[in-house]
């Protein structure tokens, strides 16, 4: 085999393994659990995606306590652009 060959060979499973990564990713779900629903012994959780996550732990929107992931705001209200609170 000619090197060019081997290296279109190891390149295109470097790719095909990164799209399946992406893929995987993509799909992925967290549970997220609402921590004042607790204090009456019921344990409700939404799931949420790899991104969303993402974007929650970026803002302080998760924590992990116990092994487990809390939201920190109230997923019920609608999401969107907000006013800057400064």
């Amino acid at each position: 085999m000619k090197r060019a060959t081997v290296e279109y060979i190891i390149a295109g499973t470097v790719v095909a393994m990164a799209i399946l990564l992406l893929v995987v990713g993509a799909l992925r779900t967290h549970q997220v659990y609402d921590p004042d629903t607790e204090e009456y012994g019921i344990q409700a959780f939404d799931r949420i995606s790899d991104a969303e996550l993402t974007i929650d732990a970026t803002f302080s929107g998760t924590k992990r306590r116990d092994g487990r992931l809390y939201s920190t705001y109230d997923r019920s209200e609608p999401r969107g652009k907000q006013a800057c609170p400064t």
